[in-house]
């Protein structure tokens, strides 16, 4: 399960955050998850609530937030939800589509316990 990995790595990422900026910890971890990125958004909460509980700086809990997959038509520039894996434009039925959302996980947000 590479939730763990991806947990690990974010915890790492956080705690670097809490100690550069001088912070006695961190009250809330925000990411968004794409659609399409791969990862389990429920597997990577449990995930790091799990490998969280032994840091002495992270305190808080992982916000999870759920990303659409959404593409852009090269041809018209139209910008839509793929629906149901169907990589076409609905406005002008071309399949020359770039995905411009979705396929990501991003750490957004983390709220820091001032000493």
């Amino acid at each position: 399960m590479h939730e763990y990995s991806l947990a690990r790595a974010l915890l790492r990422q956080v705690e670097e955050m809490v100690r550069r900026e001088g912070a006695t910890g961190a009250t809330a971890i925000r990411v968004t998850i794409g659609e399409f990125s791969g990862v389990e958004p429920d597997l990577l909460q449990v995930a790091f609530a799990d490998i969280s509980q032994d840091s002495m700086l992270v305190k808080g809990e992982l916000l999870i937030e759920k990303v659409a997959l959404e593409a852009r038509c090269e041809d018209c520039s139209h910008e839509f939800a793929i629906e149901r894996f169907r990589f076409v434009c609905p406005r002008c039925d071309c399949g020359n589509v770039h995905v411009v959302r979705g396929e990501e996980m991003m750490l957004e947000r983390v709220v820091l316990e001032a000493p």
